[in-house]
């Protein structure tokens, strides 16, 4: 082999391998950023069945979800003190009634909960969930199962190419797919 090419093939290579940690799908991946609570997703909207809405309420009529406040969290959590049992949260035991607790504290300090967006869309991007709900898009749609997560996790690598893939797939004529891969649609 030639000098040249054994010099060459070491950043073609990197490259190569950096490209793979660029593409890689998020889909695969079970961690989200580390929460103030181990609040489970699986157990809320899983076992007990609230709809996303009752906690997100602002969806359908924002840009924004809305993060649930401690006096939401506090309307059920007022009188569910939780039980005190161990339980598997995405690997790490916890005590559901410790973590009701820190709830209650933070409600008694008169302090919100610090939580950490899981999603966030950059500044240049100006996305509405509202139009999406309206238009009748499940939540499941964008941000994964998130009935069977315990800490809630990107499900998928929601770039342009992500959102540009939906809006072909879901345009109900030639006109409307025209609209929605303008520029403007969605960088305004």
């Amino acid at each position: 082999m030639k000098k040249g090419i054994k010099i060459l093939s070491v950043p073609v290579l990197s490259i190569v391998i950096l490209l793979g940690f660029y593409f890689y799908n998020a889909e695969s991946s079970d961690q989200g950023p580390v929460q103030p609570i181990r609040f489970s997703h699986k157990i809320h909207a899983g076992e007990d069945q609230l709809p996303c809405q009752y906690c997100h309420s602002f969806v359908d009529v924002s840009p924004n979800p809305g993060i649930p406040s401690v006096k939401k969290c506090m309307g059920c959590h007022q009188h569910i003190v939780g039980r005190d049992v161990d339980y598997d949260f995405d690997g790490t035991t916890i005590n559901i009634k410790n973590e009701i607790s820190k709830v209650r504290e933070y409600w008694a300090n008169k302090e919100p909960i610090p939580w950490t967006k899981v999603n966030s869309t950059p500044g240049y991007l100006r996305f509405t969930h509202k139009r999406h709900v309206k238009r009748g898009f499940e939540c499941a749609q964008c941000h994964g199962d998130v009935v069977e997560m315990d800490q809630v996790y990107p499900a998928y690598r929601m770039n342009m190419g992500f959102c540009i893939t939906c809006h072909t797939e879901n345009a109900k004529d030639h006109e409307e797919l025209t609209h929605l891969k303008d520029c403007l649609t969605c960088h305004y």
